[in-house]
């Protein structure tokens, strides 16, 4: 009974185009379904910020977040429109 309980994560690594798949040092490969939600930990290394401040920032709402489980997850799609749009707030307007 074990292994139909990973049969969702079998059907899920078939995703995708096999070229687009990162291959971790494990040998798993992860298609980009997988690598498009991530950690707190992972955005605070893709910022290059705290984890702290990442995580105070998701419960304030001030960065596109949600929870799963009680752990935060993001969209990396999400957070790359949001840097956007910080960095068209701080330009200012042409005259």
């Amino acid at each position: 009974m074990v292994a139909s309980a990973y049969h969702p994560l079998v059907e899920l690594g078939k995703l995708g185009n096999p070229k687009s798949r990162k291959t971790k040092p494990d040998g798993f490969q992860m298609s980009e379904v997988e690598s498009e939600i991530l950690t707190l930990e992972e955005v605070a290394a893709y910022l290059k910020s705290g984890k702290r401040t990442v995580y105070r920032l998701a419960q304030k709402g001030e960065i596109p977040a949600f929870k799963l489980g009680g752990t935060w997850r993001f969209r990396r799609s999400e957070l790359d429109r949001w840097i956007a749009e910080s960095i068209n707030k701080k330009k200012p307007e042409a005259e």
